[in-house]
């Protein structure tokens, strides 16, 4: 029989197996590690704090969610790390869902980045972009940050949010007087969405500050010029034009977009706050007067609102069609409701579709809370808790693993049949 410190040795040797592994002098995954926090570093070491005020780098965890193998530049991040020249390698909380963001952790502000197949070039710029989101939360409120802009994905929030991405794409590369112009249309036509809806105001506003700023940074930050940049940003507005899905993608290159006409006074990036219109900065910077009113009739007959029209039926057909889908599921009830406040989610932004009055749908989705985990590939409403919606060949073994579904519930947590369909409960409750 073993002993006691003999059995302890050996349950600690096999949790620092694929660490080690992990951290040999040839490992592929070591040395790219090691290449991607020099890297981003260095940019941040080279930006001087020009851009915010402040040099952005501190404390970042890179992960692979595969096995929550991590590395990081603070020791306190990962308990019982393994220290490789001037990284920490380590296991991951499994509570901790892997996704790109910056998190409390640890009792520090931290920057999140998960450890994707992607080139380096790319992979720093999600370095940057969670650095700055890191800056975020050590300089704002951002409890004030939480934003619903399901209106847009509305045929008429889609249309209007693509004809202000056109414009301001064009003010891009034109001469200084069509510039003035386009922007002018670009406000008008957001003018006229916040007419139809005044309540989303802040939320648009939030967004835009939240992602489109942290995309803002990263382009200029990673980018090698000013040219490299406009080229992106008028890249990524022709991508999102037949994009079915717009309300959590359109703020990253709306506000990236405003912030970037900004610059002509770099002054502007002292005195944003999360609630706060960047667009009327820009007006206020290119004398554009925002309060006047607008005529719709002409915008109507824009080169950018008649080409946004003809491609607009196949779009609404294409979000009818996931709408009909998930209505339907809620009627026959094939669905799980996960009863908790107390979850976080992971998702990607381009696989979320605002659904009108049912709330918003994520494609695919990973909830994590005190119930327990949950994987789904079959969608998830949420509007106040999420709803789940069940395997369409069947129901038999929700309560485990099947392709693309998984439900992994704690001790005093279990799946229950009810009249809505399925339930995730508490045995106290």
């Amino acid at each position: 029989m073993l002993s006691f410190n003999r059995l302890l040795i050996l349950l600690f040797m096999c949790f620092l197996t694929p660490i080690v592994r992990a951290q040999t002098p040839d490992s592929l995954l070591y040395k790219n590690a090691l290449r991607l926090f020099a890297d981003a570093q260095s940019i941040c070491e080279t930006d001087r704090g020009e851009l915010w005020g402040e040099n952005l780098w501190g404390p970042v965890l890179l992960v692979r969610d595969s096995d929550k193998i991590a590395f990081t530049n603070e020791p306190k991040l990962l308990p019982f790390s393994i220290k490789v020249d001037s990284l920490y390698c380590g296991i991951l909380d499994s509570s901790v869902i892997v996704a790109g963001s910056a998190i409390r952790f640890m009792n520090m502000e931290v920057a999140l980045v998960p450890l994707l197949s992607l080139s380096d070039s790319i992979m720093i710029q999600v370095f940057i972009h969670e650095l700055y989101h890191r800056f975020q939360n050590n300089h704002f409120d951002m409890e004030e940050v939480v934003y619903d802009n399901a209106h847009i994905d509305t045929r008429i929030g889609r249309t209007l949010v693509l004809c202000e991405l056109i414009e301001l794409a064009k003010s891009l590369n034109c001469s200084v007087e069509d510039q003035h112009s386009h922007i002018k249309r670009a406000i008008e036509f957001r003018k006229w969405r916040w007419t139809l809806f005044p309540e989303k105001i802040k939320d648009e506003c939030k967004f835009e500050f939240h992602e489109g700023l942290a995309l803002y940074t990263q382009y200029h930050l990673c980018l090698r010029n000013s040219t490299e940049v406009l080229k992106q940003l008028c890249l990524d507005v022709e991508n999102l034009l037949l994009k079915t899905s717009l309300s959590r993608q359109y703020g990253y290159y709306m506000g990236a977009l405003y912030s970037y006409l900004n610059d002509v006074d770099p002054s502007w990036r002292n005195y944003v706050y999360p609630s706060m219109n960047i667009c009327e900065i820009t007006s206020e910077l290119y004398d554009i007067d925002f309060t006047e009113s607008i005529d719709t009739m002409e915008l109507k007959h824009s080169e950018a609102y008649l080409r946004i029209t003809q491609i607009a039926d196949s779009l609404e057909i294409a979000r009818n069609l996931i709408f009909n889908k998930v209505a339907q599921s809620l009627r026959t009830k094939s669905v799980i409701y996960v009863r908790t406040d107390n979850y976080q989610m992971g998702f990607n932004p381009a696989c979320v579709l605002g659904l009108d009055e049912l709330g918003n749908y994520f494609t695919v989705i990973e909830l994590k809370g005190d119930f327990g985990s949950i994987y789904s590939e079959h969608g998830c409403l949420i509007s106040n808790k999420p709803v789940l919606i069940l395997p369409s060949e069947s129901t038999k073994r929700i309560n485990g693993e099947s392709p693309g579904f998984s439900i992994k519930l704690n001790k005093g947590w279990r799946l229950k049949k009810s009249k809505e369909g399925y339930e995730i409960v508490h045995l106290k409750k």
